[in-house]
């Protein structure tokens, strides 16, 4: 932004051009009519050519007021330039960097064009060679061109703050959509295994009273660790382990009544990847005590072909084809960061199936 301050304090600066041909149009004039239509002239022309620098804005150009300042800045310097006295060619040159400015190349062009013929002309009439008259024209040209460079400076540094805000924008999307990943996946299970816990706490009040009494003490712990978790998550350390995740699995589902066969043939897991399989056991475990209403559940973990692949089975009901709900998609989103593919749908027989796959690293 400093660049765009620098170079329009500049574009402004070069007024200090027109001062002596101004101060001789002044003092060489001595008729009182001419003399104020000109000081009215130049005000005119100084005060538009300033506040358009002033208030320039860029992006996409109102077209129509661009042409119009053009055109009222092209007159006066046309009137400017026929004065006598004052050799007023350079007037031109503020027209042309308006053109070169504020305009598209396909009209900044041939307009600019304009200006540096009509300064070239006007020299002429006053008595300048050729050569001069020559020089006048690229001089006129040169300042377009130069203008047209500061309009690209300027409109790319725009653009490039407008993409550093959308990039902040969608950083900070990206981030809550993570942490609802995080607290749906974390909040899931453990509100699951409460519920079950309280149920069966519940039937048991009245004819087992200290097996109840077990279940609520269970009820506390697993509140408390859902509590511990969530207080990790939004610090940003929770990093959730495989293990940790295969005993917790085993442990929800003995409470739903669901039998339970873990089968771990992966060997050590890289560390970047344990992640998303935990993730994936916990997702798949929640939903086989939710929704399935299952006898058994398979967890098998296995490495080929330099891929892992988790796989979480049911007995149960099973459910929609494809990838559904928040958790499933958060859970494909994982996937895919780690370059990975998740899949999720009925069995043809009865049960469910949850299975991701995720490259290790080489």
């Amino acid at each position: 932004m400093t660049a765009v301050r620098l170079s329009k304090a500049a574009s402004i600066g070069t007024l200090v051009i027109m001062v002596p041909s101004t101060v001789g149009l002044f003092t060489r004039e001595s008729d009182p009519l001419f003399l104020a239509l000109d000081a009215v002239a130049v005000l005119v022309f100084v005060t538009v050519y300033v506040a358009t620098f002033l208030r320039l804005v860029w992006g996409p150009q109102n077209l129509r007021r661009a042409l119009a300042i053009w055109v009222t800045i092209t007159i006066l310097a046309t009137y400017l330039t026929s004065r006598p006295f004052g050799r007023m060619e350079p007037s031109h040159i503020y027209a042309a960097v308006i053109a070169g400015a504020m305009l598209p190349l396909r009209y900044a062009v041939p307009l600019a064009f304009i200006n540096a013929t009509l300064a070239a002309a006007a020299g002429l009439a006053a008595g300048s060679s050729l050569t001069v008259a020559f020089v006048i024209w690229a001089e006129v040209a040169l300042f377009a061109v130069l203008a047209m460079m500061l309009s690209y400076l300027w409109s790319t540094v725009y653009a490039l703050r407008a993409a550093r805000e959308e990039i902040a924008r969608l950083a900070v999307h990206e981030e809550r959509l993570r942490f609802s990943r995080d607290l749906h996946d974390l909040v899931g299970r453990s509100l699951s295994l409460i519920a079950l816990k309280s149920e069966l706490s519940n039937r048991l009040l009245t004819t087992e009273p200290d097996r109840a009494a077990g279940e609520m003490r269970d009820v506390e712990r697993v509140a408390r660790d859902a509590l511990r978790e969530v207080r990790e998550a939004v610090t940003g350390y929770r990093q959730p382990t495989l293990a940790s995740e295969l005993a917790g699995a085993r442990a929800a589902l003995a409470a739903a009544g669901v039998e339970c066969y873990v089968e771990q043939k992966a060997g050590a897991v890289p560390t970047d990847l344990e992640s998303v399989l935990a993730w994936t056991v916990r997702e798949g475990v929640t939903n086989v005590i939710r929704h399935s209403h299952a006898k058994r559940c398979d967890i098998r973990i296995t490495r080929a072909n330099g891929r892992i692949s988790v796989v979480v089975v049911d007995d149960g009901h099973g459910g929609r084809e494809g990838v559904e709900g928040s958790g499933l998609r958060g859970l494909a989103e994982r996937a895919a960061a780690r370059g990975g593919t998740a899949q999720a749908g009925p069995l043809p027989t009865a049960g469910f199936s949850l299975r991701v796959t995720v490259p290790v690293p080489a």
